[in-house]
């Protein structure tokens, strides 16, 4: 078993009868900290490691989760702070083509002049293509994050089942 170190965030900040209901489910390896938990889970994988928790949250009424992790999407701005070494400046310029050795990752989303990006995809060009020394993202919380999310919307909306349905049509 490994152990895997991840966040969680809640829907919002769990009561005291709550954060014990949670201790109680089985997440006494995991820390609350307002609506996040910071999780060490030992399972196989990260992938197991997250469906557990998720199943444990789900067994305390009211509290769900609402994302996994970080937010990926980042301006060049946020990366440029979650870098910590590169300006905002120099991933544009990165961005754009005006240095480096060309290949930046896309946008996922551009309007209105802001650009949305993976910060996975930035972390891991930044290391392979530029030799930055920054942690890797592990692929699987992105993954994780965007499920849970599209979960959150669904049941804001009441389309659970049609959202299933079109997963296991695309898949």
């Amino acid at each position: 078993m490994i152990e895997w170190d991840f966040s969680i965030t809640l829907n919002r900040e769990p009561t005291g009868e709550e954060a014990d209901a949670l201790y109680e489910a089985g997440l006494d390896d995991c820390s609350i900290g307002g609506a996040k938990l910071y999780c060490d889970r030992e399972a196989e994988t990260l992938m197991d490691a997250i469906e557990s928790v998720l199943l444990q949250i789900r067994t305390v009424p009211g509290l769900w989760a609402t994302g996994v992790g970080e937010d990926d999407g980042v301006t060049l701005g946020d990366a440029a702070r979650r870098h910590g070494g590169r300006t905002q400046a120099s991933l544009r310029q990165l961005a754009t083509g005006q240095r480096g050795p060309g290949g930046f990752p896309k946008p996922l989303i551009e309007a209105d002049n802001i650009s949305l990006y993976s910060w996975a995809e930035i972390s891991e060009w930044l290391r392979t293509e530029m030799g930055d020394d920054i942690p890797a993202v592990n692929r699987d919380i992105v993954i994780a994050d965007a499920a849970v999310k599209l979960a959150c919307r669904a049941r804001e909306t009441h389309q659970q089942a049609q959202v299933g349905h079109i997963y296991e049509i695309a898949c």
